[in-house]
C-alpha cells in the first residue's frame, strides 16, 4: 500500500445475507483483510488524536473514522464483529482501544495484538501528511464482492475459490468441507444449523488449543488422522473426503464424532507437551513426536488411564530410540502400524498391544533390526560419533550413574543440560605435541593396539558430555591436566568417574584398556537402561 499513488485494490469479498437482517452480512471470505482495515483505522485514529490533541492540524474526521468503521457514534453499535470467541478481546483492545491487560487466548487474538503493535510502532514514525495519504487510500480502495443468500452457496464458492487461489491449511479445508456436506446432508435447515452450530463450537475449542500449543495445527490434523488410517495417510483432506463417502451409517454423526475427536487430539498435544512423565520428557528430547503422537491420540481417546500412558511413553522412549540409533531405511513405522489401526477400548488392549509389539522386537525376525542384539551392536560400533543419538546416549548413562540420587522425574532436563553441553574425545583427536605416551594416552598409530586404530578413538568408551566452554578451554592437553578438571566444579558423575576406569592412579593413563573398561560399563548400563522386560 506504501507504494500506491492513486488507487488500491484490495481484493475480492464474499459475504452472505444474515435472515432478515438486511444491514448485516456475514463474511465468508476476506475476514483477515477486512479485521486488518479495522485494526488499521483504530491505529491510525489514536495516532491522529494524539498529534492534534499536541495541537497539530489533522486533515482527517476523526469522528468519522470512528462512526463508519469502528463503533455508531450514536447508537454504539460495533460496526465490525470477529468470531465469538475473539470479539470481546477485539472489542476491548481494537474498538475501545484499551490498554493491553489480558493475554491472549487464541492464536488469532495473538496476531490480532501483533497487528496492532505493528501499526502503532509504523504510524508513530511516519509524518502526518503520508498517514493522510494512507487514510484516503484505503477509504477508497477497489473491491470486488459477491454476496449470497445461504450458506449452502457460500460453502460452495467458498471451497470452489480457495481450491484454486491462496492455499488454506489443511484444518481450515476439512472444517469448509464438512460443514459444506452437512448443509448437503441435513433434511432440513433447521437441523443443519444446529449441527454447524456443534461444529462451530468444537473448532472455537480447537482455535483456543492452538495458541497453547508449539505443534502446528496441520502437524496435530495428520497425526490424528494416522491415529485412525495409520501411519501412511499423508493425504488428509483427499482421505478424510474419501472416508466420508465410504461411511455407511449416519454421515453427520461420522463427522461430528471426527471433528469431537479432533478436539480431544489438540487436547493430547498440550498434555504431552506439558507432561512431566521422564519418559514423555525423554521422547520429547529424541524429537521424533511424529512416531508417538498417533498412539497417544488413539490412548487418551479411549479415556487410558495415566499409568497406561506413562506404559505407552516408556516403550515409545524404547523402540524411537532403537529406530533413531539404527537410521538407515529400515521402516519402523510399517511394524508399528498394524497396532496402531487396531481397535481398542480399554487399557487391557493397550497393555496386550505392548506387550505383543515387545514380544515381536524379540523373537520375530520382521522385526530383528530393533532387537537388543541390534541395539548392542550398533551401540558397540567403534564409529559412534555423530550418530544421531550420541548425545541421547550419554544423556541417559548420566542419569544412569545418577538415579540413586536423583529419582524420576528428573529436576535437570536433557535440554536444560545438553543446551550448553558438547561431547569431549576424553583421548583427543589430534595427538598431543611429543610423545603421546607420554601425555597420556597410549598409542596413536595404525596398529591393532593404538587409540586410532580398532576405531577406539570414536567409541562411547571414549566419548563424554561436556560443557562447550569446557571442552575449548582443555582442548588436547594431557591427559592429566584433563583428569584433573573433570573432578573440579562440574554436575555430571560421567565426568567425575573417569579416574575409575585409569589401572594406575598415581600415573595416570588413558589408553585402550581404559577405554575398554569405560565402554563396556556403558554397554552394559544401556542393557539395562533398554530393557525391553523392565517395559
Amino acid at each position: 500500500m506504501k507504494n500506491a499513488q492513486r488507487q488500491y485494490y484490495l481484493g475480492h469479498f464474499l459475504f452472505e445475507e444474515e435472515g432478515e437482517n438486511e444491514n448485516t452480512l456475514l463474511i465468508i471470505d476476506g475476514q483477515q483483510r477486512l479485521t486488518t482495515c479495522v485494526i488499521f483505522f483504530s491505529c491510525l485514529k489514536n495516532e491522529l488524536k494524539k498529534r492534534k490533541n499536541q495541537n497539530e492540524t489533522i486533515d482527517v474526521d476523526l469522528d468519522d473514522i470512528t462512526d463508519y468503521y469502528l463503533k455508531d457514534i450514536h447508537k454504539g453499535i460495533q460496526k465490525f464483529e470477529t468470531v465469538a470467541a475473539d470479539n470481546n478481546f477485539f472489542l476491548n483492545e481494537i474498538i475501545d482501544s484499551k490498554q493491553n491487560t489480558n493475554d491472549t487466548t487464541t492464536k488469532s487474538q495473538l496476531r490480532i495484538r501483533k497487528a496492532k503493535l505493528f501499526f502503532e510502532k509504523e504510524f508513530e514514525k511516519t509524518e502526518t501528511k503520508e498517514l493522510e495519504r494512507w487514510t484516503k487510500l484505503v477509504e477508497n480502495a477497489a473491491i470486488t464482492q459477491f454476496v449470497v443468500e445461504d450458506k449452502v452457496q457460500a460453502a460452495q464458492i467458498f471451497a470452489f475459490q480457495n481450491d484454486r487461489g491462496k492455499a488454506l491449511s489443511k484444518l481450515e479445508i476439512v472444517k469448509s468441507y464438512f460443514m459444506l456436506q452437512i448443509y448437503l446432508l441435513a433434511e432440513r435447515k433447521e437441523q443443519a444449523n444446529e449441527h454447524i452450530k456443534f461444529l462451530e463450537r468444537e473448532f472455537s475449542t480447537i482455535y483456543s488449543q492452538t495458541v497453547r500449543i508449539n505443534l502446528k495445527e496441520d502437524d496435530v490434523l495428520t497425526y490424528y488422522w494416522r491415529s485412525i488410517k495409520g501411519y501412511s495417510y499423508d493425504k488428509i483432506t483427499d482421505g478424510v473426503k474419501e472416508a466420508l463417502q465410504e461411511t455407511p451409517g449416519n454421515k453427520i454423526d461420522w463427522i461430528k464424532g471426527i471433528v469431537t475427536g479432533l478436539s480431544q487430539a489438540f487436547n493430547t498435544v498440550e498434555k504431552i507437551e506439558q507432561s512431566t512423565d521422564s519418559y514423555i520428557s525423554d521422547l520429547r528430547s529424541l524429537n521424533n513426536m511424529a512416531l508417538s503422537y498417533p498412539f497417544f491420540m488413539k490412548a487418551y481417546r479411549v479415556g487410558a488411564s495415566e499409568k497406561t500412558i506413562s506404559r505407552i511413553a516408556k516403550f515409545l522412549e524404547n523402540i524411537t530410540f532403537r529406530s533413531l540409533l539404527r537410521g538407515g531405511r529400515a521402516d519402523i513405522e510399517s511394524r508399528l502400524n498394524s497396532f496402531l489401526t487396531k481397535k481398542i477400548e480399554d487399557d487391557n488392549q493397550i497393555n496386550n498391544s505392548i506387550d505383543t509389539m515387545i514380544n515381536r522386537i524379540k523373537t520375530d525376525g520382521w522385526w530383528g533390526y530393533w532387537n537388543d542384539n541390534e541395539l548392542l551392536r550398533l551401540l558397540d560400533d567403534g564409529w559412534f560419533y555423530q550418530n544421531r543419538v550420541d548425545n541421547y546416549v550419554l544423556w541417559k548413562y548420566e542419569l544412569y550413574l545418577c538415579n540413586k540420587n536423583y529419582p524420576l522425574p528428573h529436576k535437570v532436563s536433557f535440554n536444560d543440560l545438553i543446551r550448553n553441553e558438547s561431547i569431549e574425545h576424553i583421548a583427543p583427536q589430534m595427538p598431543t605435541n611429543g610423545n603421546p605416551l607420554a601425555n597420556g594416552y597410549g598409542k596413536y598409530k595404525d596398529a591393532e593396539n593404538g587409540i586410532k586404530s580398532g576405531h577406539w578413538l570414536h567409541c562411547l568408551g571414549n566419548l563424554m558430555l561436556i560443557s562447550q566452554s569446557h571442552n575449548s578451554s582443555i582442548g588436547n592437553q594431557p591427559f592429566v591436566n584433563k583428569l584433573d578438571s573433570y573432578g573440579k566444579d562440574n554436575l555430571l558423575h560421567q565426568q567425575k568417574e573417569i579416574q575409575d576406569f585409569v589401572e594406575d592412579k598415581n600415573n595416570p593413563v588413558w589408553d585402550v584398556a581404559a577405554i575398554n573398561r569405560r565402554h563396556e560399563k556403558i554397554l552394559k548400563a544401556a542393557q539395562e537402561i533398554w530393557n525391553l522386560d523392565k517395559i
